[in-house]
């Protein structure tokens, strides 16, 4: 084979499997079903703060949340496990506005805070 096809045909391998990678991995694809119409705004009962309570956690627990993650969070309300749990994806791209360009995964950081909302509700988190 000539090395200027192997060339071509790499370099068109390498952009086909880099395309599927931005599909699936980067763009985020939803998987919430919601019966409502999306025209219908959907109101929600969701407890935000204006200050931190007295039994605010430590959102720097989660894995792939920082200081600047938390102040964010903080600023948008959220100060608990429980709130950041109830949190759906479009939620949670909201309250952290450009910030979210950092994470690769979305879901593990909301599935990780239900797990210690979870642990906490039990009483085997402070």
């Amino acid at each position: 084979m000539n090395i200027a096809i192997a060339l071509v045909l790499g370099l068109l391998i390498g952009w086909l499997i880099e395309w599927v990678i931005d599909w699936f991995y980067w763009r985020r694809p939803r998987d919430e079903k919601n019966d409502v119409p999306a025209s219908t705004p959907v109101m929600t009962q969701k407890v935000r703060y204006k200050t931190a309570p007295a039994h605010a956690d430590d959102l720097k627990k989660i894995k792939g949340i920082g200081p600047v993650i938390a102040k964010r969070l903080n600023t948008a309300g959220i100060y608990t496990y429980e709130q950041l749990a109830d949190l759906t994806l479009d939620e949670f791209e909201e309250a952290l506005g450009d910030l979210l360009q950092r994470f690769i995964n979305e879901r593990a950081i909301l599935r990780h805070a239900r797990e210690l909302a979870e642990q906490k509700a039990r009483g085997e988190l402070k």
